[in-house]
Protein backbone atom coordinates (compact mmCIF):
# COMPACT_ATOMS: atom_id res chain seq x y z
CA UNK A 1 0.00 0.00 0.00
CA UNK A 2 2.63 2.25 1.04
CA UNK A 3 4.76 1.42 -2.76
CA UNK A 4 1.20 2.09 -4.39
CA UNK A 5 0.79 5.60 -2.33
CA UNK A 6 4.17 6.85 -3.10
CA UNK A 7 4.13 5.64 -6.91
CA UNK A 8 0.68 8.00 -6.92
CA UNK A 9 2.39 10.75 -5.69
CA UNK A 10 5.38 10.55 -7.78
CA UNK A 11 2.62 10.10 -10.86
CA UNK A 12 0.84 13.20 -9.87
CA UNK A 13 3.85 15.08 -9.37
CA UNK A 14 5.69 14.39 -12.85
CA UNK A 15 1.72 15.16 -14.23
CA UNK A 16 2.32 18.63 -12.69
CA UNK A 17 5.24 19.34 -13.43
CA UNK A 18 5.43 22.05 -16.94
CA UNK A 19 8.31 23.04 -19.24
CA UNK A 20 9.73 26.05 -17.65
CA UNK A 21 8.37 29.21 -18.51
CA UNK A 22 9.29 30.87 -21.56
CA UNK A 23 11.65 33.91 -21.42
CA UNK A 24 9.78 36.40 -22.97
CA UNK A 25 7.19 35.54 -20.18
CA UNK A 26 9.90 36.27 -17.36
CA UNK A 27 10.86 39.59 -19.06
CA UNK A 28 10.01 42.73 -16.89
CA UNK A 29 7.06 44.83 -18.07
CA UNK A 30 9.27 47.89 -19.07
CA UNK A 31 11.78 45.69 -20.77
CA UNK A 32 13.37 47.18 -24.21
CA UNK A 33 13.04 45.85 -27.39
CA UNK A 34 16.85 44.56 -27.58
CA UNK A 35 16.10 42.52 -24.34
CA UNK A 36 12.55 41.37 -25.66
CA UNK A 37 14.33 40.34 -29.33
CA UNK A 38 17.14 38.04 -26.93
CA UNK A 39 14.29 36.75 -24.84
CA UNK A 40 12.25 35.67 -28.42
CA UNK A 41 15.55 34.31 -29.75
CA UNK A 42 16.07 32.34 -26.62
CA UNK A 43 12.23 30.94 -26.87
CA UNK A 44 12.93 29.69 -30.63
CA UNK A 45 16.50 28.11 -29.70
CA UNK A 46 14.84 26.38 -26.74
CA UNK A 47 11.52 24.93 -28.75
CA UNK A 48 13.94 23.63 -31.53
CA UNK A 49 15.81 21.31 -28.99
CA UNK A 50 12.04 20.24 -27.55
CA UNK A 51 11.24 19.75 -31.09
CA UNK A 52 14.40 17.80 -32.04
CA UNK A 53 13.46 18.50 -35.46
CA UNK A 54 14.67 16.44 -38.82
CA UNK A 55 17.75 16.44 -41.28
CA UNK A 56 15.86 19.11 -43.80
CA UNK A 57 17.25 22.36 -45.26
CA UNK A 58 13.25 23.94 -44.63
CA UNK A 59 12.75 25.26 -41.35
CA UNK A 60 10.39 23.28 -39.00
CA UNK A 61 6.49 23.67 -39.14
CA UNK A 62 6.35 24.62 -35.89
CA UNK A 63 4.01 27.57 -36.09
CA UNK A 64 5.58 29.17 -32.77
CA UNK A 65 8.93 28.19 -34.55
CA UNK A 66 10.63 31.83 -36.02
CA UNK A 67 7.16 33.08 -37.03
CA UNK A 68 7.15 36.33 -34.69
CA UNK A 69 7.47 39.44 -36.55
CA UNK A 70 10.18 41.20 -34.28
CA UNK A 71 12.76 42.28 -35.87
CA UNK A 72 16.53 40.02 -36.37
CA UNK A 73 19.59 39.97 -34.34
CA UNK A 74 21.72 43.13 -34.54
CA UNK A 75 25.07 43.69 -33.48
CA UNK A 76 27.10 46.96 -33.25
CA UNK A 77 30.62 47.05 -33.41
CA UNK A 78 33.00 50.05 -32.55
CA UNK A 79 36.94 50.93 -33.82
CA UNK A 80 39.40 54.29 -33.18
CA UNK A 81 40.94 55.31 -36.50
CA UNK A 82 43.96 56.71 -34.72
CA UNK A 83 44.61 53.37 -33.07
CA UNK A 84 44.57 51.37 -36.47
CA UNK A 85 48.42 50.41 -38.37
CA UNK A 86 48.36 51.95 -41.23
CA UNK A 87 50.97 54.42 -43.58
CA UNK A 88 47.95 56.69 -44.59
CA UNK A 89 45.30 58.10 -42.62
CA UNK A 90 42.97 56.14 -45.70
CA UNK A 91 44.22 52.94 -44.55
CA UNK A 92 44.10 53.44 -40.93
CA UNK A 93 40.15 53.89 -41.83
CA UNK A 94 39.74 51.19 -43.63
CA UNK A 95 41.61 48.97 -40.51
CA UNK A 96 39.16 51.05 -38.41
CA UNK A 97 35.91 49.89 -40.47
CA UNK A 98 36.93 46.42 -40.65
CA UNK A 99 37.93 46.19 -36.97
CA UNK A 100 34.14 47.65 -36.26
CA UNK A 101 32.95 45.27 -38.57
CA UNK A 102 34.60 42.28 -36.55
CA UNK A 103 33.59 43.51 -33.44
CA UNK A 104 29.76 43.79 -34.69
CA UNK A 105 30.32 40.05 -35.45
CA UNK A 106 31.98 39.26 -31.98
CA UNK A 107 28.45 40.92 -30.75
CA UNK A 108 26.01 38.99 -32.70
CA UNK A 109 28.22 35.81 -31.56
CA UNK A 110 27.97 36.26 -27.73
CA UNK A 111 23.78 36.99 -28.77
CA UNK A 112 23.69 33.08 -30.75
CA UNK A 113 26.28 31.17 -28.78
CA UNK A 114 26.54 32.73 -25.52
CA UNK A 115 29.31 34.00 -23.96
CA UNK A 116 31.45 31.36 -21.90
CA UNK A 117 32.71 33.30 -18.13
CA UNK A 118 35.40 32.35 -16.10
CA UNK A 119 36.27 33.16 -12.03
CA UNK A 120 38.81 32.76 -9.49
CA UNK A 121 39.68 33.95 -6.24
CA UNK A 122 42.27 33.33 -4.24
CA UNK A 123 42.38 34.29 -0.03
CA UNK A 124 44.86 34.22 2.26
CA UNK A 125 44.64 35.11 5.75
CA UNK A 126 40.76 36.59 4.91
CA UNK A 127 42.14 38.82 2.52
CA UNK A 128 41.66 38.11 -1.29
CA UNK A 129 44.92 37.78 -2.68
CA UNK A 130 43.90 38.10 -6.12
CA UNK A 131 40.69 37.92 -8.45
CA UNK A 132 40.63 36.82 -12.12
CA UNK A 133 37.44 37.03 -14.34
CA UNK A 134 37.70 35.89 -18.33
CA UNK A 135 35.01 35.66 -20.85
CA UNK A 136 35.33 33.89 -24.04
CA UNK A 137 33.07 34.08 -27.13
CA UNK A 138 33.13 31.14 -29.49
CA UNK A 139 30.98 30.11 -32.40
CA UNK A 140 30.45 29.93 -35.85
CA UNK A 141 28.58 32.67 -38.09
CA UNK A 142 27.01 32.85 -41.48
CA UNK A 143 25.11 35.16 -43.74
CA UNK A 144 25.57 38.34 -41.00
CA UNK A 145 24.47 41.60 -42.91
CA UNK A 146 26.42 44.58 -43.03
CA UNK A 147 23.74 47.03 -42.87
CA UNK A 148 25.34 50.41 -41.97
CA UNK A 149 29.22 51.82 -41.79
CA UNK A 150 28.81 55.50 -39.77
CA UNK A 151 31.63 57.84 -38.99
CA UNK A 152 31.21 58.43 -35.29
CA UNK A 153 33.09 61.83 -34.67
CA UNK A 154 36.37 62.56 -36.35
CA UNK A 155 37.93 59.24 -35.35
CA UNK A 156 35.96 56.32 -35.37
CA UNK A 157 33.52 54.58 -36.97
CA UNK A 158 30.19 52.31 -35.90
CA UNK A 159 29.32 49.27 -38.35
CA UNK A 160 25.56 47.45 -37.53
CA UNK A 161 25.44 43.89 -38.88
CA UNK A 162 22.44 41.89 -38.79
CA UNK A 163 21.06 37.96 -38.62
CA UNK A 164 17.57 37.00 -39.38
CA UNK A 165 15.54 34.66 -38.17
CA UNK A 166 16.24 32.33 -41.26
CA UNK A 167 19.78 32.50 -40.71
CA UNK A 168 20.01 31.91 -37.38
CA UNK A 169 17.72 28.40 -37.50
CA UNK A 170 20.16 27.46 -40.50
CA UNK A 171 23.21 28.14 -37.69
CA UNK A 172 21.07 26.30 -35.19
CA UNK A 173 20.77 23.09 -37.13
CA UNK A 174 24.34 23.34 -38.75
CA UNK A 175 25.74 23.23 -34.81
CA UNK A 176 23.50 19.76 -34.21
CA UNK A 177 24.68 18.33 -37.75
CA UNK A 178 21.07 18.35 -39.40
CA UNK A 179 22.03 19.55 -42.62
Amino acid sequence: MRVLTLSLTLAALVGCASHPPSAKSALPLDAREPTRTLAAVKDDLDAADRLNAPRTASLPSAPMMFATAEPSLRGLGFAQISGQPGKTQNEKRLMAIRAARVDAMRDLTEQVHGVRISASTSVRDAVVADDSLSAVVQGTLRGAKTLRVTAKGSDSYEVEMELDRQTIAYIVRALRGRI
